[in-house]
């Protein structure tokens, strides 16, 4: 009966840490699309050349897009490091389940799409 709870517990623990980096990933990737959006209409509102002061807020709008993406993509770093470290400690307990395969294969797949969007990021960072 105990073995049997902590298999729950540590089945649970990981299902945490998987939602954990998915959820981060997906939040990345929406900061980046999002990052993309705006500076793409701030050029839109220089070219019409809108009003000044709502050219200003905007640019303020983008900057502080790309304040967020560094932030999230170092909790996606820690999750990763986090659920990498815990498939590590837990590497001889149950490693045929769907959820811990689901993990494996998460964990390596998920540094190479973050690299891809740090990528993205700082090609169209520009220093204002």
């Amino acid at each position: 009966m105990l073995a049997s709870k902590t298999e729950k517990d540590i089945e649970r623990q990981l299902m945490i840490k998987v939602k954990s980096c998915e959820r981060l990933t997906k939040e990345v990737a929406f900061y980046v699309k999002d990052l993309e959006k705006n500076e793409t209409k701030l050029e839109k509102m220089k070219e019409e050349n809108k009003n000044v002061y709502d050219v200003k807020m905007f640019e303020e709008v983008v900057r502080e897009s790309r304040i967020i993406i560094p932030d999230s993509e170092r909790r996606l770093e820690e999750s990763l490091d986090a659920l990498t470290l815990f498939l590590d400690a837990t590497a001889g307990l149950n490693t045929e389940s769907d959820l811990y395969l689901k993990a494996r294969e998460f964990a390596q797949a998920a540094p190479s799409a973050a690299t891809s969007v740090e990528t993205r990021v700082d090609e169209n960072t520009e220093v204002f």
